[in-house]
């Protein structure tokens, strides 16, 4: 084992996997059974042991020492390590209260890519950590804790954060955002002029005036030629157009619009002391392009029910098959006997679907037919589906794969903060009491 790799490992020992799941937390391992032991706390129903305590206290010496870090006065370091056990003591009750669980093929999965990522497979990675004088199973189930904490931690306080639309706008205008997009935008700009201190009516008689113009930009109408007519902006003979501009160099008031538009898309009236503005994004330019395969499929289900075991449903995906084999089409056969609720008045039509929207086995399904074909019957968790492509296309989904990365990018940012809040809330509300 290498220098490096010996010290990642050195980490693992004080930490477990805690490291790993990015969580803070070093859960409760069972300590070897002792001739005199006593009880240090009550955590709702359940005891915490001076052997636990002990066992947690070495494991963060460990880590301290690892980092070169000076370990506070014993006295002070106990109470800080006691307050985590009792911590992770109450998340656990949470947890199992939850019905949540980790079964062995998750937990050996997990435990096979730590061995990897030390360059071990599983038998050598756990001949190392009984050579560390650690008993296997007994970090096997620390892991297993470890686990179970992150997974309620994404469910409780996950469901907690929410990201509005009008924060990834901010987000999406910032300058963290374009300097790590390295993004541009070629922006037309109509500026329909207002006195300096307009009356109600001429204000209201400006804005009527551009909702009818935007009304014809989206409509068809070319942008440009009507900024040349209407427009009393500085760039109106250009056709309006400001030329290429990173965001931050776009008026505040564009720039939330600009960031959400795809090009040809309009924007506005917006109001500013100058007057009432309509914008349209021309064209745009750098940051990354996320381009993904669509299908626009449609399907029947024939689903297993307490009318209809699985072979019998089988049957009749088989049967229904080979109808449209015969020349009937799925459109009409999916009306008619169709499981599937929201598609089945539409006969069966998905509409343009992309990679990760339907289950796995109807996905690589219809991944492997050609556009016109129907498959066999295909086996999901809903039932029996016969699957029919219509059409591919390659789509451009940046704008909204750039939305759905700043949500998680936001919420993780907050997830720290938001744990940390919801621990104090189980604090306060579980009992507890400090023996010793």
């Amino acid at each position: 084992m290498g220098k490096q790799q010996y010290a990642e490992w050195n980490r693992w020992r004080a930490l477990g996997l805690g490291l790993l799941l990015g969580l803070s937390v070093m859960t409760t391992v069972q300590a070897e059974p002792r001739l005199l032991d006593r009880l240090v706390a009550v955590v709702g129903n359940e005891a915490v042991m001076e052997s636990e305590l002990e066992q947690r206290l070495e494991q963060v010496r460990l880590q301290l020492n690892d980092r070169g870090v000076r370990p506070p006065p014993a006295d002070q370091l106990r109470q800080q390590v006691l307050e985590r056990l009792i911590l992770d003591t109450i998340q656990l009750q949470q947890a199992r209260q939850a019905g949540m669980r980790i079964d062995d093929q998750t937990l050996n999965a997990t435990l096979n890519r730590i061995a990897q990522q030390n360059g071990l497979d599983l038998r050598s990675f756990s001949r190392q950590i009984e050579a560390e004088g650690l008993d296997f199973a007994q970090f096997r189930e620390q892991i297993r804790q470890e686990m179970l904490i992150g997974q309620l931690r994404q469910r409780r306080v996950g469901e907690r954060i929410q990201v509005s639309e009008q924060e990834i706008n901010h987000y999406l205008s910032s300058p963290e955002a374009m300097e790590r997009e390295g993004r541009e935008f070629r922006v037309g700009h109509i500026l329909l002029p207002l006195p300096e201190n307009p009356t109600p009516e001429q204000t209201s008689q400006t804005f009527a005036r551009a909702e009818a113009l935007l009304a014809r930009l989206n409509a068809g109408e070319d942008f440009q030629t009507l900024a040349v007519s209407s427009s009393s902006g500085d760039q109106a003979l250009r056709g309006g157009d400001l030329g290429w501009r990173s965001a931050l160099a776009l008026p505040s008031l564009f720039a939330d619009q600009v960031v959400t538009l795809r090009p040809g898309q309009n924007a506005g009236p917006f109001r500013s002391p100058s007057g009432v503005h309509l914008i349209q994004l021309l064209e745009t330019r750098g940051g990354a392009q996320h381009l993904v395969q669509q299908t626009r499929a449609r399907h029947l289900l024939v689903a297993v029910n307490a009318l209809r075991d699985d072979a019998q449903a089988q049957a009749e995906a088989r049967a229904l098959h080979a109808r449209i084999q015969a020349g009937e089409t799925l459109a009409d056969l999916a009306r008619q006997y169709s499981d599937d609720p929201g598609s089945r008045q539409s006969g069966g039509e998905l509409g343009w679907v992309s990679p990760g929207q339907m289950v796995p086995e109807f996905e690589q399904a219809m991944q492997q037919l050609a556009v016109g074909e129907v498959s066999q019957p295909v086996r999901s968790a809903f039932g029996w589906h016969v699957i029919q492509v219509e059409a591919r296309r390659e789509a451009d989904m940046t704008a909204s794969h750039r939305r759905q990365q700043v949500r998680q990018l936001l919420a993780e940012r907050r997830f720290e903060e938001e744990v940390e809040r919801w621990l104090r809330e189980i604090r306060a509300t579980t009992w507890v009491e400090v023996r010793g």
